[in-house]
C-alpha cells in the first residue's frame, strides 16, 4: 500500500484535528496506489515519487484506474523511465493528453475483463465502477499462477456488480467516509454490504478520507474480517 489517503493527503496544512495532529503513523496518508510484486504501480497520484523511494521501487509497468489528478499527476515523475507501458481506458488517455501533451510511455487501452499479462503468473483485468460521469473509471482483478485473487477498488460510488469484484482473497475498498456519503464515493457502512455480497477473504479499506477517524478508532469500529490499509503496509496474500 503506497498510498491509502484521499485527494488531499493528511494530515492537512493548517488543522487541528484528532487526525490530522495524530501521533500514529497510520494516520498519514499520501494519495491512494498500491504496488504489486514490487513492480506494478496501480494510480500514479502526486506522491508517487514520495512512495517510491520510499518502497525502494522501480515500476515496470503501471495500470490507472482514471485520470482524476490524485491518481495521474505522478506520471510526470514516471516519464523518463523507458516509456514504461501505461494501461488506461481510452477515455483516460484523452485526460492525460490534455494534462500532458506529450505522454512518455506506451500506451495500451484497457478493455474490462480481458487479461492482461504482467509475467512471472501474474495478470490483472479491468471493470467498470461508478465514480465520475465524467471521468470513466475501473477496478483491477489481480490474479497469479497458484489462483489467489486481489481486487482494488480505490474509488466508486455504488457496490461494484462486476463478476471480477466477487471472491477474492483481499478486497481492497473506497473508504473515504464512514457513513455519511461523499460525492463519487461509497461510504465505509456501505461498503460492509457490498463486501459481505462480494464475500472476498478479508476487505481493507483505502481512500481514507479527512475527519474519517484516527486509524485505530476505525479499526476498532469495523466487523470481523475487515480493516483500514496505512501508507507503507506490506501485504503477502
Amino acid at each position: 500500500m503506497l498510498g491509502s489517503g484521499p485527494a488531499w493527503p493528511i494530515p492537512r496544512l493548517g488543522c487541528d484535528c484528532a487526525q490530522c495532529t495524530s501521533t500514529d503513523r497510520r494516520d498519514t496518508r499520501s494519495r491512494p496506489s498500491i504496488l504489486v510484486d514490487g513492480t506494478v504501480l496501480v494510480d500514479a497520484g502526486p506522491d508517487a515519487y514520495a512512495q517510491l523511494r520510499a518502497a525502494g521501487a522501480v515500476p515496470e509497468v503501471v495500470l490507472l484506474t482514471h485520470a482524476h489528478h490524485d491518481h495521474s499527476l505522478g506520471l510526470h515523475e514516471l516519464s523518463k523511465l523507458r516509456r514504461l507501458p501505461l494501461h488506461c481506458t481510452r477515455e483516460a488517455e484523452t485526460e492525460l493528453r490534455r494534462i500532458f501533451p506529450r505522454l512518455d510511455f506506451h500506451v495500451f487501452h484497457l478493455t474490462p475483463g480481458v487479461p492482461i499479462d504482467l509475467g512471472a503468473g501474474l495478470s490483472a483485468q479491468a471493470f467498470d465502477v461508478e465514480h465520475d460521469p465524467k471521468a470513466r473509471t475501473v477496478g483491477f482483478r489481480f490474479s497469479d499462477a497458484s489462483g489467489k485473487a486481489v481486487v482494488y477498488i480505490p474509488d466508486t460510488v455504488t457496490p461494484p456488480v462486476s463478476k471480477l469484484a466477487r471472491s477474492a482473497d483481499l478486497l481492497v475498498l473506497d473508504g473515504t467516509t464512514r457513513e455519511k456519503p461523499m460525492g463519487g464515493h461509497m461510504p465505509m457502512v456501505q461498503g460492509i454490504e457490498a463486501a459481505r455480497r462480494l464475500r472476498p477473504a478479508q476487505t481493507l479499506f483505502t481512500h481514507i478520507g479527512h475527519r474519517a477517524g484516527l486509524h485505530a478508532d476505525i479499526e476498532e469500529w469495523l466487523p470481523e474480517g475487515f480493516g483500514v490499509a496505512y501508507d507503507g503496509q506490506e501485504l503477502d496474500v
